[in-house]
């Protein structure tokens, strides 16, 4: 199993807050992350490397995603 963490940052950049987890795949740690998701922006992270920004979109159900080098959502 591969290690995957999401650092959840609040629009007013208070309370951080990360989560670890062991999943298959990214599918894998995307299907966990649905679960904890609250439609705030997080990082999706494998071991220590960044793989991406999401959020979970309320409406639907789907994940926005945007590039690791992003630093503000779409």
């Amino acid at each position: 199993m591969l290690k995957f963490s999401l650092r959840f940052v609040p629009d007013d950049q208070t309370s951080e807050t990360t989560l670890s987890f062991n999943a298959h795949s990214t599918a894998g740690a995307l299907d966990a992350a649905k679960r904890v998701a609250e439609g705030n922006w997080a990082d999706l992270y494998q071991g220590n490397d960044l793989i991406c920004r999401l959020q979970l979109a309320e409406e639907n159900g789907l994940w926005r995603v945007i590039s690791a080098n992003t630093k503000s959502g779409c």
